[in-house]
């Protein structure tokens, strides 16, 4: 059975420019494993996911708290949204799709020299209207945090992960980008950060030798001048376009450009295609009604 990975874009499972409630967060991801039902028979389904809007909200609370409660450093928090999201996944998938799936708890090594940790470029939680901390960046919706953003190096749990497909279970791995960790002296320790879920999701799709990426987010289309007057969607490109529009400046820090650098590295490492478009239409953009796809040549 073809393997494809499917990768939910945190943005498009919790708004960050709204406050919404936990049942709300919880239809949107019901809403979008419902979407998987046309596909569940015909491929195996590995999925990831982000965590930009529910690790900056843990940081806000853990500086309302950090009187009375200890500080949590960011991997951990890493974990906690892993375990949170990855939860209310598999109970959808269980509910909506009857299948079994299991979450796992997915560190990722980094190099700990990695210049990401001098310059952080992920934007996490809500947005604001000014700028209030040290490292923030200005988006369309306002100023937002931005933590440093590490490339993944490998996957810790592979084997696990690999066995757990072999088994016929949907497999829910690498929530929010997984967690970086470090070898020090030896030794697994954590490193605070959060990986793009975009390039942790290649990484798994090359270690998985899967076929299809597909990357859903809360947009329809991969665009040329976003947000411009002169915007234009793409909807079929090559991997040769993709590094040209990418060298061009088309494509943000944290938002498209690590989707679209994933999905270059993906297709030159055996991948056959990439789709990028919104959730809802997960299965008009797979027969290629709709959304961006990219192809090696």
């Amino acid at each position: 059975m073809k393997k494809i990975i499917i990768a939910f874009g945190g943005n498009a499972i919790s708004d960050p420019s709204k406050k919404e409630p936990v049942n709300l967060q919880i239809r949107k991801i019901e809403h979008a494993v419902s979407q998987l039902k046309p596909l569940v028979k015909r491929y195996q389904l590995i999925i990831t996911h982000g965590n930009g809007s529910e690790i900056g909200n843990l940081l806000i609370q853990q500086e309302k708290s950090k009187d009375i409660l200890t500080k949590m450093p960011l991997d951990t928090l890493d974990a906690m949204t892993q375990g949170q999201i990855g939860y209310w996944v598999q109970q959808a998938i269980k509910n909506i799709l009857q299948k079994n799936a299991v979450s796992v708890v997915t560190q990722i090594l980094v190099d700990k020299k990695d210049p990401a940790f001098k310059k952080p470029t992920k934007p996490i939680g809500p947005y604001y209207s000014k700028k209030i901390f040290r490292n923030m960046i200005r988006e369309l919706d306002g100023w937002r945090r931005v933590v440093p953003s590490p490339k993944p190096k490998k996957i810790i749990e592979i084997e696990g992960i690999k066995n757990l497909i072999k088994k016929g279970m949907i497999v829910i791995a690498c929530g929010g980008g997984g967690i970086p960790v470090i070898l020090k002296k030896g030794k697994l320790t954590g490193i605070e950060a959060v990986i793009d879920k975009d390039y942790a999701s290649e990484n798994l799709a090359t270690a998985l030798k899967a076929e299809v990426l597909f990357i859903l987010t809360d947009i329809d289309y991969v665009y040329l001048n976003y947000g411009k007057k002169k915007q234009k969607a793409l909807r079929k490109i090559t991997v040769k376009e993709a590094i040209k529009y990418l060298k061009q400046g088309h494509f943000k820090e944290g938002s498209m450009k690590p989707k679209i650098e994933a999905s270059i590295e993906f297709l030159k490492n055996g991948g056959k295609k990439v789709i990028i478009s919104k959730i809802l239409s997960l299965e008009k953009a797979l027969s290629g009604k709709t959304g961006t796809t990219i192809t090696r040549y």
